[in-house]
């Protein structure tokens, strides 16, 4: 009983860090310049794939873009960019639902 639950655990540490070395399809790269925040949403999907997210940036103002979009195979591209105002106090939080996966959420700046 204890080795069943030992090996449990360990699969299911295994899988979670499986989990965590998946490449997700979009991601964020940020750049700050004096009082602006750039943000850019970026897909590069490993397999052809339809993806939602909810992309909300928060500075001085807040911009939120929502979309869905069809992604091809390892082909690189900018879905958005947004650009706010800050003093130095900006958030931006993406939502990502990707096909046969559980949605996941990735921040930057002082979320």
């Amino acid at each position: 009983m204890i080795k069943a639950a030992v090996a449990l655990v360990l699969l299911t540490f295994s899988m979670e860090q499986l989990m965590a070395q998946e490449t997700h399809a979009l991601g964020l790269d940020v750049s700050e310049e004096s009082d602006m925040v750039e943000v850019l949403l970026r897909a590069n999907s490993p397999h052809a794939q339809t993806v939602q997210y909810t992309l909300e940036v928060t500075g001085r103002s807040s911009s939120t873009h929502r979309g869905k979009t069809s992604l091809r195979a390892n082909t690189p591209a900018v879905l958005t960019t947004i650009r706010t105002a800050s003093d130095g106090d900006w958030c931006a939080r993406l939502v990502v639902e990707e096909q046969g996966r559980e949605p996941y959420e990735l921040t930057r700046g002082s979320c």
